[in-house]
């Protein structure tokens, strides 16, 4: 347990068989309203962990007002314990949505539609091997929606709800401009990169999107980013610089494993840039994570359309991709 900030405390949240091994859970402690900022998965290890951090602060679900910032299962898979004790629960409305689709099959059908659209193979990596699909919550929860421009007041303190699309298309943070801290979720992570995933042709270029969040965060006086794993960020700017460049070159990466006479899938392109994974080949690739590469590949492949780099063609449901161009221009956003 840590003070990071007068009456905002945050402990860690056991993520079991994750990578990313823990979520940072923050509570806004009021004389008349507490607030907590996402949750953990839905296993016994995170729920634990957030009942004692909880009882060290002398609180309790009861005593809690929840906001999820974003649709994710390390976010939000322990709603149901918030939604069970009737408490206050906010999100946006897109990932609200996505959230309760989670609990049924409309979400998990779409993720699976990705496969054939990325040229995998139909038993190469099923839902069952998604982080996502076996820690969500139990059962549809009322939300409560949070629209940009909102704010949420808690004695001293004002959150204006910010919209941080990109990791998710529905991402909210929470700012306060007096005293310049932002609680940013997955947008600004140290020393990890957010993973930015393909969330279908509705929302479209989303590693563009991104990109213009990340702009906009490094035009504010922030102290503090209050990230959701690993470090807190005192350096953003620092930081968002280094996140453009790492999507820069993952872009050039992409176009410079290509040969120009060939059009390649979704899952060729995967298999063939670097990822930072025990494996000496795509085959072994631990197929959750399988999951996330694909996505991001994608994300980036889409930019790279948008960019005028590559052609796409969809021929029986597949993607194919064609180098058009063999060098990724500057990819800050002009506004």
């Amino acid at each position: 347990m840590k003070e990071v900030f007068k009456n905002i405390y945050t402990f860690e949240v056991t993520l079991p068989k994750s990578p990313l091994k823990a979520i940072n859970s923050y509570v806004i402690k009021g004389k008349d309203r507490n607030l907590l900022v996402d949750t953990g998965y839905n296993k016994p290890e995170s729920k634990s962990d957030l009942l004692e951090g909880l009882s060290e602060l002398g609180l309790e679900i009861k005593d809690m007002d929840l906001v999820i910032t974003h649709l994710h299962a390390d976010h939000s898979g322990l709603v149901n314990l918030f939604s069970d004790a009737n408490c206050k629960i906010y999100a946006s409305k897109v990932d609200g949505k996505f959230i309760n689709s989670m609990s049924n099959d409309t979400y998990w059908n779409m993720m699976d539609g990705f496969k054939h659209l990325y040229g995998v193979d139909e038993d190469e990596m099923t839902i069952a091997d998604n982080p996502g699909y076996n820690f969500k919550l139990d059962h549809p929860v009322e939300f409560i929606e949070l629209k940009f421009g909102d704010t949420l007041k808690i004695d001293d303190y004002e959150f204006e709800v910010l919209n941080l699309k990109g990791h998710t298309p529905g991402h909210i943070g929470l700012y306060d401009k007096n005293h310049k801290i932002l609680f940013g979720a997955d947008t600004v992570l140290d020393p990890i990169t957010p993973n930015i995933t393909f969330w279908g042709f509705e929302y479209p270029d989303i590693l563009g999107t991104y990109f213009k969040t990340l702009s906009k965060l490094n035009k504010m006086d922030l102290k503090y980013i209050f990230s959701s794993h690993r470090r807190i960020i005192d350096n953003h700017k620092e930081r968002i610089e280094e996140l453009f460049i790492h999507h820069k070159n993952r872009l050039q990466e992409i176009l410079d494993v290509m040969d120009s006479d060939k059009e390649y899938t979704i899952k060729e392109l995967s298999s063939m840039i670097t990822w930072k994974i025990k494996a000496d080949n795509w085959n072994e690739f631990p197929k959750p994570q399988k999951w996330f590469a694909t996505g991001e590949t994608m994300s980036h492949a889409e930019h790279l359309l948008y960019t005028g780099n590559l052609s796409m063609k969809n021929k029986n449901g597949i993607l194919y991709f064609k180098k058009l161009k063999n060098t990724i221009e500057n990819i800050f956003p002009k506004n």
